[in-house]
């Protein structure tokens, strides 16, 4: 009981020292773990389910800031959304050059690519050991990566992954047609791209149906499948049949809820996503597949953190049921 209460102690006087803007590298490595497995299943969030994140104070870290909703929520498995990356303007899905493309487009897209080259990865390394020291699993990034990558960009954000000392990333918006690029990077690094589908069930070089995600997987054996049950009802696919099928390649899921058809994203239990049938396969099945909370619906009392409290609340009691 001492041990536990202790344990408890650290996170509190950890999140004392976040709020009063203090660098968690001042920080002891040896800080309490934290541990959101519930039913042995291993819950967590995507970091973009805080946003909008509180003002970080002039000088400090945003990562400080990310790390604080984390501990608030008490997810302890993270994939963190890249943060720092100056940001593209006009960019069509996140990350695609639109069309025609815009002057504004290709600075933007030159700013990007010159700070993923020249940032040291004594600053990626710098994140991991943040992470570290709060007692979070950071297990996943995020990174879309186009056709308008060179060869010495790819490698270089593997580099920064490899920093990361993350297992995978979620793929994002990457398309079927960069998939084939990705394959020696992902061998060198032993770092596997979790595709991530959407709803565009239409388009073959999406993402997407049962086909293009199975296209993937026959490419590679370190292709994964971050499997997004919400998107994926959403583009009328069985989420439920594919992770029976697919287990083994699948690295985590995203569980938010959407209706069929391309529908909006609802409060988790209301829409027609298969959330209490996934969860419960991965729990019974004893399944090593993270479930990650990303937080889409945001109309609901309370600030982006307690709002993803709420959600993990909601899966636990899926998980204890």
């Amino acid at each position: 009981m001492h041990k536990k209460g202790k344990s408890m102690q650290s996170r509190r006087e950890f999140g004392k020292v976040v709020a009063a803007g203090v660098s968690l590298a001042a920080l002891p490595l040896s800080a309490a773990k934290l541990d959101s497995t519930v039913a042995g299943v291993k819950l967590g969030l995507i970091t973009g389910s805080l946003n909008p994140l509180p003002d970080t104070p002039a000088g400090k870290d945003i990562i400080d800031t990310v790390i604080a909703g984390c501990l608030e929520v008490g997810a302890a498995n993270i994939e963190l959304v890249n943060l720092l990356e100056p940001r593209l303007v006009g960019a069509v899905g996140f990350s695609h050059p639109p069309s025609p493309m815009t002057p504004e487009y290709e600075k933007s897209r030159t700013e990007v690519r010159k700070w993923r080259m020249t940032t040291p990865i004594s600053r990626f390394q710098e994140i991991r050991k943040k992470f570290d020291a709060a007692g979070l699993n950071l297990f996943s990034y995020v990174m879309t990566v186009d056709l308008d990558f060179t060869d010495e960009e790819i490698d270089t954000v593997f580099k920064q992954m490899q920093a990361l000392k993350v297992m995978c990333f979620c793929t994002n918006q990457s398309r079927v047609d960069i998939a084939s690029r990705l394959i020696p990077f992902a061998e060198k690094y032993k770092i596997r791209p979790a595709w991530h589908p959407h709803a565009l069930v239409n388009d073959a070089n999406e993402v997407a149906s049962v086909e293009s995600m199975e296209k993937l997987l026959a490419m590679s054996k370190w292709f994964g499948i971050n499997l997004d049950i919400g998107h994926f009802t959403a583009g009328n696919n069985d989420a439920t049949a594919f992770l029976k099928k697919h287990h083994q390649r699948i690295t985590h899921i995203h569980v938010k809820d959407r209706k069929k058809n391309a529908g909006p994203n609802v409060a988790l239990g209301t829409g027609d996503t298969p959330i209490k049938e996934c969860l419960q396969l991965i729990r019974d099945n004893k399944w090593p597949i993270y479930a990650i909370i990303e937080r889409e619906y945001r109309d609901a009392p309370g600030t982006a953190a307690q709002q993803t409290k709420a959600q993990m609340d909601y899966l636990k009691q899926i998980l204890t049921a």
